[in-house]
């Protein structure tokens, strides 16, 4: 059993809260590659932050703050160009990192990129999910996950929205054989099937808000994470990274004291 401050540390996820900035530091579905059209920008949130995905003139995914950050426009209305996601209301054109473009003969550089401030995330787009990386920084590298590279022919993948936190689905054992099941940051669970002949599970929860989430779930067979720990330990390695985290955090802010010679 965890504690009431416990339990509130991992179910929120917003902005700025511990587990929320932990969840950001790892790349996270946003969307399948399906849902998401050359033409039409789709509305996504992520963590209690409303945000919008586009695909840029290749094909490109993007994902950038739902509202435009000049009058606050809904930017579903965006009109999609080859340059980035055009606000239907005063025309600001938001390329894939948040910027405004603007071009004209009155420019010396005839092209310049202005930063306003709008939320912009990196994405990664990999058989068939569009993923995200929204902390701060450089992201890493994709993990290879054999889940998300095995074949079409060889993967079941789904998305379903769930009206419930996730942090107590990640609790609840609902495999065959819960012995079996594992739990891998951030918010991973895996049925590892003891045969090749059964499929092996792994449902991933994306925090939606603090009152709902997705869970994208992969069915392919064989083995496919080697690195995990029991589920049962799940809260337990999730209190660890989010306290050490802070622990991190509180060190990175602490003023350094100035010497004077």
């Amino acid at each position: 059993m965890i504690t009431q401050e416990e339990n509130d540390l991992l179910t929120q996820t917003g902005k700025g809260t511990p587990c929320g900035e932990l969840m950001r530091r790892y790349w996270q579905p946003a969307a399948l590659s399906e849902e998401l059209s050359t033409d039409k920008p789709l509305p996504v949130q992520l963590f209690g932050e409303e945000l919008i995905l586009f695909r840029d003139g290749a094909g490109k995914p993007a994902l950038i703050g739902r509202y435009c950050a000049h009058q606050g426009v809904d930017m579903i209305y965006g009109q999609v160009e080859e340059d980035g996601l055009r606000c239907m209301y005063h025309g600001w054109l938001f390329d894939n990192c948040g910027k405004v473009v603007l071009r004209g003969d009155w420019l010396p550089e005839k092209e310049r990129r202005w930063d306003v401030g709008q939320a912009a995330y990196p994405c990664v787009e990999a058989d068939g999910v569009i993923f995200t990386y929204m902390a701060p920084g450089e992201p890493p590298p994709l993990p290879p996950y054999k889940f998300v590279s095995q074949s079409a022919e060889n993967r079941a993948l789904t998305k379903t929205l769930h009206s419930d936190n996730y942090l107590p689905a990640i609790g609840a054992a609902t495999e065959p054989a819960p012995g079996l099941s594992r739990f891998i940051l951030p918010s991973l669970t895996l049925f590892q099937a003891a045969s090749p002949s059964v499929e092996s599970i792994v449902r991933w929860r994306v925090p939606v808000d603090d009152h709902s989430h997705l869970e994208y779930t992969f069915q392919c067979a064989g083995e496919l994470l080697s690195v995990s720990e029991p589920r049962a330990a799940a809260y337990d390695v999730l209190l660890r990274a989010v306290r050490e985290l802070r622990a991190e955090q509180q060190t990175r802010d602490e003023p350094t004291e100035k010497i004077c010679k």
